[in-house]
């Protein structure tokens, strides 16, 4: 059976951290927001509740992004056919084709032209538009600088790293660029730059929490298959936040939501209930020679421990499916030979995933 990705985000893990939203624009190169674009690929809703003085205020955090639909609305709506799901399910826009139109957007329950309109409810649209004017990137020819005497200007950064925008990501697919040009709608396509080679999304990799799961939906052994197979989940119905009620099935979206931001005590998700929360340490951080990997496992199980840089590259495989038994595990890597900058180290387990950011400084 053909591969059909999908994700699951476990709202009882997520913190609202926003480092999704930080790694996805570090990989991705998107832009600042401009005019009602918020150019986030990865995004989030954020609700608050009740009051303080009736002492039952409540604030969450949703992480939303393209939903990969099975039955997208963007597609039908492209007069060019510039959208189209790839074999893997991918609900993938071909750069090349776009007109700039912007009918995706009005064919997209989970999107908006601007979302700063007046009456709009939406806080977040799925697919972007680059406009001509402003042009991209545009925020990096600025010559005044951020903080006056205290920073230097954009353009001045630009002029030393070389490249728009300074810390570009230099990646190459042949749908779309790594830096999408005027007049062209962009959005998420599940890091498939990354999945062509062997690795995970970067929002998957960044999240401190592990609240991000994503693998093959046709395959019933994969992680996310069985996570669904035995836990209460939800789907967006649009972009201001409500759900889908069964029987309805909308455009059927390939994100799921599990749990709750703020869970009652005890938690009904079965992933929580049932599966040790794996507890991640690095020390001593930072590092300039050994950093110790320190976590406990309820259960015997296979381990795969991976180190990304910062831009989510591979740089080291310290395990891969190891079987390790249960108990305090420690390891011991070392790191004389990284340069200098932030690490992340995921740990993946058959019943969780990991990860923690650490230093190394010389």
């Amino acid at each position: 059976m053909a591969v059909k990705y999908g994700m699951l985000i476990n709202l009882s893990k997520c913190c609202g951290c926003g480092a999704c939203a930080l790694a996805c624009k570090t990989e991705n190169n998107t832009e600042h927001q401009t005019g009602g674009t918020t150019h986030n690929w990865a995004d989030y809703l954020t609700f608050t509740t009740g009051t303080f003085a009736g002492g039952d205020v409540a604030f969450e955090t949703r992480p939303v992004l393209c939903n990969h639909c099975s039955d997208p609305g963007c597609l039908p709506a492209c007069p060019v056919s510039a959208i189209f799901k790839t074999a893997t399910g991918i609900t993938m826009i071909d750069e090349a084709l776009c007109t700039g139109c912007q009918l995706c957007q009005d064919g997209c329950p989970y999107s908006s032209r601007d979302i700063n309109e007046v009456g709009n409810e939406k806080q977040y649209s799925v697919i972007h538009y680059n406009p001509v004017t402003p042009a991209p990137q545009s925020f990096w020819a600025g010559t005044a600088a951020v903080i006056t005497g205290g920073t230097s200007t954009p353009a001045d950064e630009v002029l030393t790293a070389t490249v728009t925008p300074p810390y570009k990501n230099a990646y190459t697919h042949p749908k779309y660029s790594a830096v999408r040009a005027a007049n062209k709608v962009e959005k998420c396509y599940f890091c498939d730059h990354r999945l062509q080679n062997g690795l995970q999304p970067y929002c998957v990799v960044s999240c401190p929490a592990g609240a991000r799961v994503f693998g093959d939906l046709n395959d019933p052994s994969s992680y996310i298959s069985t996570l669904l197979a035995s836990t209460v989940y939800k789907r967006l119905k649009n972009s201001s936040g409500q759900w889908l009620v069964p029987p309805q099935v909308g455009t059927e979206p390939n994100v799921y939501y599990a749990g709750s931001y703020n869970p009652p005590v005890p938690t009904t998700i079965k992933e929580v209930e049932d599966l040790a929360i794996l507890q991640l340490s690095l020390y001593p951080n930072p590092s300039s020679d050994i950093v110790n990997i320190e976590f406990d496992l309820e259960n015997s199980t296979s381990v795969t421990i991976t180190i990304y840089d910062i831009m989510g590259r591979e740089v080291r495989k310290v395990k891969k499916d190891e079987h390790t038994a249960s108990g305090k595990q420690k390891v011991e890597i070392n790191v004389s030979d990284l340069n200098a900058g932030t690490y992340i180290c995921t740990v993946i387990t058959d019943e969780n995933i990991k990860s923690a950011n650490f230093v190394v400084n010389k």
